[in-house]
């Protein structure tokens, strides 16, 4: 074990030695090969304090929200409550979009992001909202109501969609009868031991989500790459509003999200069906890395096939991915949104090639 565990250090240090933290506040690495779990950190949680940053402090994650969300449809495909054939204008009836292609939309659409459906022009990251009617309001807010889509679905063209992952956590929240965020914890976060993860941001917070809050709560700022001065710089805003739970707020740190990891490739979220589903190629991911399943992205480097999704909201970066091929996984959290994080990825692929 010693020895694993050793190895895993070794990989964890060369890779962060490699990393260019003068255009990031911090790091967070974590890799995980079998049994044996390794993370590491480096940089400020705050550069504004110089508070350093600890390999389990815990970070806004960004899409990799989105990996919960297709699970929880698929789950509730497993057990006969929906169908990837439904029709998204069936299952929300209260809401409507004008353009007439709408009526087309299914859910495998939105999860493989080829339902022509585009974002909401402003997050409006200032102004959270933390009650549970925050999904239905979206759904029924004029932007999503005056859409002109940007394709027919039958057409599969790939257009990423935070908002079509919002209206799936809205469909798990009307199908289950349970708010989303509870849906999730019930049926994946405390099943894989997730004890410090959550969709529920601002209970953390104690109710506020300004940056003062973020820091009394220890969780890690918000930070972006100046160019001005040639450094990071806190962000004016924590991204989290709970209308964008579903695609975009999950908190979490790197060693819980390398159990989620490891819950998935143990097969115990969802059916190995609804697995085949989500991680099998469907569609080329335009501008994204690798080619996109249902809810997961697909990436192949050197002959190795990886799993996972990667994220990026206003001063945050993040990046999860799962090798079955090896029982290995990966993860890099950093709290700057510009983070270079690509380059680091590679090279993760390449050590943990090389010793496993």
């Amino acid at each position: 074990m010693e020895k694993e565990t050793g190895r895993l250090a070794a990989i964890c240090d060369g890779v962060l030695d490699l990393a260019d933290m003068e255009r990031m506040a911090g790091l967070v690495l974590g890799v995980c090969v079998g049994d044996e779990m390794f993370t590491g950190a480096r940089g400020c949680r705050n550069i504004a304090t110089g508070a350093k940053l600890k390999a389990d402090d815990v970070f806004h994650c960004a899409s990799i929200s989105k990996t919960f969300t297709s699970a929880g449809i698929m789950k509730l495909v497993d057990e006969g409550k929906l169908s990837l054939y439904d029709r998204l204008a069936d299952l929300l009836p209260y809401m409507s979009i004008a353009d007439k292609r709408y009526g087309k939309i299914e859910i495998h659409h939105m999860l493989s992001h080829i339902s022509g459906l585009h974002d909401v022009e402003e997050l409006d990251w200032a102004h959270p909202e933390t009650d549970e009617g925050a999904l239905k309001r979206q759904a029924l807010s004029g932007a999503v109501k005056d859409m002109t889509m940007t394709s027919d679905p039958a057409d599969g063209a790939f257009l990423y969609s935070d908002l079509a992952y919002d209206l799936l956590g809205l469909i798990i929240q009307e199908t289950s009868g349970k708010p989303f965020e509870e849906f999730m914890a019930e049926n994946f976060i405390k099943p894989a031991a997730m004890e410090n993860t959550t969709f529920l941001t601002f209970k953390r917070t104690g109710g506020g989500l300004g940056l003062d809050d973020a820091e009394r709560a220890g969780l890690a700022l918000p930070h972006r790459y100046d160019e001005s001065i040639g450094a990071p710089v806190l962000e004016s805003v924590y991204p989290y509003s709970r209308q964008h739970a579903p695609s975009s707020t999950l908190t979490s740190t790197a060693g819980d999200l390398l159990k989620w990891a490891r819950f998935n490739m143990e097969r115990r979220a969802v059916s190995e069906e609804a697995y085949s589903n989500m991680q099998t190629e469907r569609v080329e991911a335009i501008d994204k890395k690798g080619e996109m399943g249902m809810g997961w992205f697909i990436w192949k480097q050197d002959g190795h096939r990886l799993t996972g999704h990667e994220g990026g909201d206003v001063g945050f970066r993040t990046s999860f991915w799962t090798w079955p091929e090896k029982q290995a996984a990966m993860v890099i959290l950093s709290n700057t949104t510009e983070a270079p994080i690509d380059p680091l990825n590679e090279e993760l692929v390449k050590a943990i090639a090389g010793e496993f």
